[in-house]
């Protein structure tokens, strides 16, 4: 079973930390025991970043999805007058696809690199993929708490309710690669390219994009093969 590891959990404490949490990820960060996935919107309630919470009686521990500096940044941000103290600790943040767990000297494991790669080779969604997008397109809808308060991003989430998004999230066969950027169909514009490692892609197209249809980018030919949808673990 493969081990995945990265250096760096940021940890969040003082008097106001689980009002401040509770005021950024969508969700309710008063009922989550044990390890949680969390997500962290901007306010057009695109995915900014992502993190496993690890709750302790102290402080809070976020095990970033994403690099450590880019939580941590995406945290201190929205800090004004709260009471609270972000820090960068150097503990290792370790997972399977079965579990997710903290340590300060791990054995061997794989790195965050293995891991974007082992993603697109399962068909499992990756933070690279959906950063930018509505949590809806990577099927990401349980890991927001409807009717929890006010968020960064929760007005969006309240508008998008019930209500289909346009867009999903595919795997792409690549017949010649490119740049990441926009996907057109037939000269239209229906997507974007998000990540490409040698003759597998990923990318965000419209739903009415049939599989197996002929994609262009640039010089690029992609074709889309599956939708990729949240398995229930880490991005």
């Amino acid at each position: 079973m493969e081990v995945f590891a990265q250096q760096g959990v940021v940890r969040l404490s003082g008097p106001e930390a689980r009002d401040f949490l509770q005021g950024q990820t969508t969700r309710d960060v008063r009922r989550l025991e044990g390890p949680t996935p969390l997500l962290f919107l901007n306010p057009k309630g695109q995915l900014e970043e992502g993190a496993t919470l690890f709750p302790t009686p102290e402080a809070y521990l976020l095990a970033p999805w994403g690099s450590p500096e880019g939580l941590f940044s995406r945290l201190q941000r929205y800090i004004v007058f709260d009471q609270v103290r972000l820090e960068l600790l150097p503990l290792f943040y370790l997972w399977t696809l079965e579990k997710e767990w903290l340590e300060e000297a791990p054995q061997e494991a794989l790195g965050p690199g293995d891991w974007a790669r082992f993603t697109l080779e399962r068909g499992l969604p990756h933070l690279l993929d959906l950063k930018g997008e509505l949590p809806q397109v990577g099927g990401l809808e349980a890991l927001v708490d409807r009717g929890k308060g006010c968020y960064v991003g929760q007005e969006i989430m309240a508008r998008t309710e019930g209500k289909a998004v346009h867009h999903r999230l595919v795997d792409l066969e690549v017949l010649s690669p490119a740049p990441l950027g926009p996907l057109f169909l037939e000269g239209r514009e229906v997507g974007r390219l998000k990540r490409v490692e040698g003759k597998r892609a990923r990318g965000v197209v419209r739903k009415e994009v049939p599989f197996k249809a002929e994609l262009s980018a640039g010089e690029g030919r992609f074709v889309p093969v599956g939708e990729v949808r949240w398995s229930g673990r880490r991005l």
